[in-house]
């Protein structure tokens, strides 16, 4: 028996499903018993991530605009008549689909299967298809709420040795990003590379040649088409999709099997064609990227073909679309891309010198301690695309051999031991360390409506950083971390210790 079909997905996504339904949205919802009606023609939402590691594949996550209406309205506490379809529902539809997507993934990883997830994307419209290509197993479940039904597939396939340099199991990578050329990666040209990879492709797979054009028309994203899509992720995330017209796919599947179109019978040999252009095109971006330092896995390619349908990847912090035509049709490819924050991370090594000022102000006679040197720790995340030169540092910091400042001079950072701050005795006290996920205000008449099952907004976004505090003390702030079904923080910025001595005191 293969190793995937040893893994009991079927359990594992039906206990999912059911569990984030009535916890999150106060609903039921069990597998069908029976294959739902037929989609097409009806407003349906698809949310996907991809896999990529140990295991490549893709999970979707499928529901009607109806269903997503009702699933909205129970979440936010209002009539589905009253829930925006577009924002509330595909919010969601793309939350949902992070959930049950990360518990399979989960159960990948505790079976030896180490992979990492994609961002999510999201597909609307009345006609359209998703599959992944070339998967060893494809697995459909269906369920049902009430006349509603909700489908989950999801396509699986080995691929040991493609963890792209990556640490599967999700351990510290702070260190190791500090290898990044952030000056290559500023510099790299994603229009270029993506233009040159799909030109070179035409003219050297299919002789066809492949023009550049200014925009992307409106027609341009309506009537049959086919959408080759491979997502990348690791210390980038993204996408890249290739936009082509049905009967333009149709001539180059042609070009590229020296045959006439009219002589390909199915659409096998089309979908075959264009998973391999994604593959092309999305790993030459890959390339790019892993050649500044960047570790990234490519997943296998999806494909999307109907007449009536948008793709929407999320919480992607560039998104581009450059147009072509060939044949005198227009095709055009899509990127989006984010850059891991601990790449931004400004790369802070050695030893730092501090000097210690005593409180000034109306004493006299202040006295000034000697510089103490202090290991950094960690740096902070910095919003910086590339650490600032010396000539750039607003604030350099002193030498060894630097006067030290003079009594009341607070420019330079106050910092000491706890033995010089009188504090020794107080390292053996128990704290109580919490993580704030996050804060809200809500008027009495709301707080009293609040039962089991019911969803409070925060105010911060997803991605965001959690505080972590010490006796409700700020010390310091990370980024929440899933390990076999445990959760955890991993600390990304850490307050000045004089900061949180003088909070705790």
């Amino acid at each position: 028996m293969d190793a995937l079909d040893a893994i009991d997905l079927k359990a594992t996504i039906a206990a999912s499903v059911a569990d984030t339904f009535s916890t999150m949205l106060s609903l039921e919802i069990a597998p069908a018993a029976a294959e739902p009606p037929a989609g097409s023609g009806v407003q349906r939402m698809v949310g996907t991530l991809n896999f990529a590691g140990q295991v490549t594949g893709i999970f979707n996550l499928q529901v009607t605009l109806d269903l997503g209406r009702v699933m909205a309205a129970a979440l936010l506490g209002t009539e589905a008549s009253e829930v925006d379809p577009y924002s509330d529902v595909r919010d969601l539809v793309a939350e949902i689909t992070n959930i049950v997507g990360g518990n399979l993934k989960s159960a990948l990883n505790d079976a030896g299967h180490a992979c990492i997830l994609s961002t999510p994307s999201i597909a609307y419209g009345t006609d359209f298809t998703i599959r992944s290509l070339s998967m060893d197993r494809f697995e459909r479940y269906a369920f049902q709420h009430a006349a509603h039904h909700l489908v989950v597939e999801v396509g699986l396939k080995s691929a040991a040795g493609a963890e792209g340099g990556i640490d599967l199991g999700g351990g510290e990578r702070t260190g190791r990003l500090l290898e990044v050329d952030l000056e290559k990666l500023d510099a790299l040209d994603y229009q270029a590379r993506l233009s040159a990879a799909a030109i070179d492709v035409f003219q050297t797979m299919l002789s066809l040649p492949l023009t550049p054009a200014g925009t992307v028309s409106a027609a341009g994203l309506k009537g049959e088409r086919g959408v080759a899509s491979v997502c990348f992720a690791g210390d980038a995330t993204g996408i890249v999709s290739i936009h082509v017209p049905a009967d333009l796919a149709r001539i180059m599947a042609a070009a590229m099997l020296g045959m006439e179109p009219a002589a390909i019978e199915g659409e096998e040999e089309i979908r075959d064609f264009m998973g391999e252009l994604g593959n092309i095109i999305g790993g030459n971006l890959k390339s790019a990227l892993t050649d500044t330092g960047l570790r990234c896995a490519l997943s296998t390619p999806a494909y999307t073909t109907g007449s009536d349908f948008t793709i929407e990847s999320l919480n992607l912090e560039r998104y581009e679309r450059y147009a072509f035509t060939c044949q005198g049709r227009t095709l055009f490819i899509e990127m989006g891309i984010k850059i891991s924050d601990l790449v931004k991370t400004p790369p802070r090594t050695g030893k730092e010198i501090h000097y210690q000022v005593t409180e000034t102000g109306a004493e006299a006679g202040a006295a000034v301690l000697p510089p103490t040197e202090e290991i950094e720790r960690s740096a902070p995340p910095s919003t910086e695309p590339h650490p600032p030169s010396p000539q750039e540092a607003p604030h350099p910091r002193p030498s060894p051999a630097s006067p030290a400042p003079a009594a009341g001079d607070r420019s330079e950072p106050a910092s000491a031991t706890l033995e010089e701050l009188g504090l020794e005795i107080l390292l053996d006290i128990p704290m109580e360390l919490t993580v704030e996920l996050g804060r809200t205000k809500l008027p009495i008449r709301e707080l009293l409506k609040l039962s089991p099952g019911s969803a409070v907004k925060l105010a911060k976004f997803e991605g965001e950083p959690v505080d972590i505090l010490a006796n409700d003390v700020l010390i310091a702030r990370g980024e929440v971390v899933v390990r076999k079904e445990k959760y955890g923080i991993r600390i990304t910025e850490i307050t000045s210790r004089l900061e949180r001595l003088k909070g705790l005191s």
